[in-house]
């Protein structure tokens, strides 16, 4: 009675170990290439932050500068780009320009030259004390950086410039944090990729019956209003037209004057 007991046991005993040295291999192999490739500690030499160009944003994101009180400041530096895959990315980035359009322009037309944005650094980034100004807040791709995940590989980016790579030791557990959040960052990038055109698909006919319904409620105040009043708004609109066309923003060329707004 007892051998019939203990022989499942023992099958499941030799089964789970089986098990554990099959994920025990694929660790090693895992590890392996993380000693080799994936050794990283921040010198903190901001390199990064000063020539990496737009930061790619997800959900999270936003979330976490909304429960900060933070998301108001980061607006002025907002944008969408379109990738070279056809996607489009919800960016924080010091220039409107879009980097993939310059290099596009680049490869196909090689003798007319293109100008290269002149500052692709981070708005956030504080080139005098080489400081993030808003670390604790930083978006998920700074905090993954310098892996990345593509949903099949891990890939370690701009190795040239990167003083951290290769820095000192990094043990088992930061390694496995640096896979997680690399990953994490891939899921959640490839899920704002998906949602975006649909989500402005469905906002469109909303914004467009908004704009309309505005409209008609001005031309309706309009014609209650005397010849005097009509040529006052005229001119406070006119004006404001004459604002949007000088290309009025807020002075990201230096950030020092936006770190108290980021705290």
């Amino acid at each position: 009675m007892t051998d019939e007991k203990s022989a499942p046991e023992k099958e499941n005993k030799e089964e789970t170990e089986i098990k554990d040295e099959t994920e025990s291999k694929e660790d090693e192999k895992v590890e392996g290439e993380e000693k080799k490739k994936h050794i990283f500690n921040c010198t903190k030499c901001g390199n990064c932050c000063a020539n990496r160009g737009p930061i790619p944003l997800v959900m999270d994101d936003l979330i976490m500068w909304a429960k900060s009180n933070v998301v108001a400041n980061m607006m002025p530096y907002l944008q969408f780009i379109k990738t070279p895959y056809g996607t489009i990315d919800l960016v924080m980035s010091r220039t409107n320009k879009n980097p993939y359009d310059f290099l596009q322009k680049k490869e196909n037309d090689e003798d007319k030259e293109e100008e290269e944005p002149k500052d692709i650094s981070c708005p956030m980034y504080n080139k005098e004390t080489k400081e993030c100004l808003i670390y604790d807040n930083r978006p998920l791709s700074c905090q993954t950086y310098p892996l990345e995940f593509d949903g099949q590989k891990y890939m370690v980016v701009d190795t040239e410039d990167c003083e951290g790579i290769g820095n000192g030791e990094t043990t088992n557990e930061e390694r496995k944090e640096m896979r997680e959040l690399a990953k994490s960052m891939n899921v959640k990038l490839t899920e704002m990729r998906i949602a975006m055109p649909i989500l402005a698909q469905a906002f469109q006919p909303f914004v467009l019956n908004e704009i309309m319904d505005a409209q008609r409620r001005y031309m309706e105040a309009m014609e209650k209003m005397s010849p005097e009043e009509k040529e006052k708004v005229e001119q406070q609109m006119k004006g404001r037209m004459e604002q949007d066309q000088s290309g009025s923003k807020v002075d990201v060329d230096n950030p020092t004057e936006d770190a108290d707004a980021t705290k």
